[in-house]
């Protein structure tokens, strides 16, 4: 992996948020030297950092990037050493590089608190840090709204959509460090216990991850999936977890995630990830204490999606000038490649670094053939190619997808068109209410075949054929049990496609978190 060295930051920071906004490297708030929270942001262009002036600190507060390419930023420590919270809230416009104060959150929010926006365009916000926790809604044009108090106050919790109008919110930690039930709220309905959380803990910094970090779904087609890195409580294993819609569960690898360097040196607590979905893998980093040395671990989620284990691949990169890397703020860039700006040299928050490079992830090319040899080589492989293309052509029937006639479409294309038609089969012509409906009757539908439906429902929505189906099939229950509270459970089963009463109640329970009847209990009739 190749390092490019980029200058350093104006002011060394810590705690601060990052993004690749508006085409350009971005860091906003943090404290600095003193443990001081600097009213401080710094954008990348033109090989320099220009630095901008805010109208509030946020240390360690929360960050959200909105499509229209600006950024959220509120709350955070107001006061030197990581103490006390704020109301504060303001929005930067990457366009035109400048900070505007907006209406106050509705409670005082200090470090570690969570923020996510939705689907539907609504920003939740949760967690606290030594002071009360509430769930909230957060509107540029309005503020904070309370919309409950949560079962437990969290510190950096997780807010995980699941669906357009809901989230799980959970943490194994508390607003004083304190460790949690495996208890996870709902933005809307009860809250649920996840029995795999007795199990695993999240083990995420807070410090420099940003939950959106986490998202392997595809919201346009309702493909809510998600991972994040979590510790096993009974040997302290490294690992990471898959949440499909409700659903938790093991992320299968081929080999153990690294608990430490080859040389058995110690490694910083807490694993940053990062998940690229466009190449469908995820980078796990990690330090050496005292040292320059970067761990990552890439984990090519995507054949775990498809029922089979994820391959591991481990490199090792080194700062630049060997400085020592405890904690660093870290951002994908299009493209694949790793940003990394600013952190700590050590655990000590009154000195931070105002360190930036980018980390090329692409393998580095071998020495050059001799010139001939790749004259040679190059015709023989176009020729080749051609007969290759020629008798996949003559073979292909008029509708078949992008994917395979070479040259025409890239695949991300052919994947979205084909999604398309997918879409459409489940939400206009239902084709999730047949029994016993299979790959092959899915793939018939839309002119495609059994292996690119399932590669294209892996792909962008994150998930399993069966359960992109099931999805369809709960969603759909759940609506004859709100318009048709006395209809038996046999007869919603029947209508929604499955096969039976009991795989029903089991898919209900399992994406739910409730019984069908504890979920109509919950639900306020209009």
């Amino acid at each position: 992996m190749r390092i490019e060295r980029l200058p350093d930051l104006n002011v060394p920071r810590n705690g601060h948020f990052l993004a690749f906004v508006g085409g350009e490297l971005t860091v906003i708030g943090g404290h600095t030297t003193g443990f001081i929270p600097t009213a401080t942001a710094e954008y990348f262009r033109d090989g320099s950092w220009h630095l901008m002036e805010m109208f509030f600190p946020h240390d360690w507060g929360f960050g959200v990037t909105l499509p229209s390419e600006q950024v959220l930023v509120g709350g955070g420590s107001a006061e030197p050493f990581g103490i006390g919270q704020t109301w504060a809230v303001e929005l930067y416009d990457s366009s035109t590089h400048s900070f505007s104060p907006l209406p106050v959150l509705d409670i005082k929010r200090g470090a570690n608190t969570s923020a996510v926006r939705l689907s539907d365009g609504r920003i939740i916000v949760a967690g606290n840090w030594y002071a009360e926790d509430m769930i909230s809604a957060y509107s540029p044009e309005s503020g904070g709204e309370s919309l409950r108090v949560p079962v437990l106050g969290r510190s950096f919790p997780l807010i995980l959509q699941t669906a357009p109008d809901n989230a799980l919110i959970f943490s194994s930690s508390g607003t004083r460090g304190e460790n949690l039930d495996p208890v996870a709220d709902r933005l809307k309905g009860d809250p649920v216990e996840v029995p795999l959380l007795k199990e695993w803990e999240s083990w995420i910094r807070p410090d420099v991850c940003q939950i959106s970090n986490y998202f392997i779904g595809d919201e346009t087609v309702g493909g809510y999936a998600w991972i994040f890195p979590a510790i096993r409580k009974e040997d302290g294993q490294l690992g990471i977890i898959k949440v499909v819609g409700e659903e938790f569960s093991v992320l299968e690898t081929e080999s153990p995630l690294p608990m430490a360097s080859p040389e058995g040196e110690a490694l910083t607590p807490g694993a940053t990830l990062l998940a690229d979905r466009a190449n469908r893998c995820a980078w796990i980093i990690r330090a050496v204490r005292g040292t320059g040395q970067i761990y990552l671990a890439k984990v090519d989620y995507g054949e775990a999606l498809n029922g089979g284990k994820a391959p591991v691949s481990l490199y090792r990169a080194e700062s630049p000038d060997g400085r020592p890397v405890y904690s660093i703020g870290a951002v994908l860039m299009p493209g694949g490649d790793i940003a990394f700006v600013g952190g700590l040299a050590d655990s000590d928050n009154y000195h931070p670094d105002g360190i930036a490079f980018i980390l090329h992830t692409e393998p580095v090319e071998k020495a050059a053939l001799p010139w001939l040899w790749i004259i040679v080589a190059a015709a023989m492989l176009a020729a080749i190619l051609f007969l290759i293309i020629r008798r996949r052509r003559s073979r292909l029937p008029s509708n078949a997808p992008l994917t395979e006639a070479a040259g025409e479409s890239s695949a991300e294309d052919s994947f979205v068109k084909l999604m398309d038609r997918i879409t459409r089969q489940m939400e206009v012509e239902r084709m999730f209410l047949k029994k016993g409906l299979t790959k092959e009757d899915l793939a018939r539908a839309v002119g495609s075949n059994s292996r690119y439906v399932s590669d294209c429902i892996n792909r962008k929505a994150g998930c399993s054929f069966i359960d992109f189906v099931n999805g369809y099939r709960i969603r759909y229950a759940q609506h004859l049990l709100y318009e048709n509270p006395d209809m038996r459970l046999s007869q919603i089963s029947e209508e929604s496609g499955f096969s039976s009463e009991v795989t029903f109640y089991r898919n209900f329970k399992a994406r739910t978190g409730q019984t069908p009847g504890e979920w109509l209990a919950g639900q306020s009739r209009t």
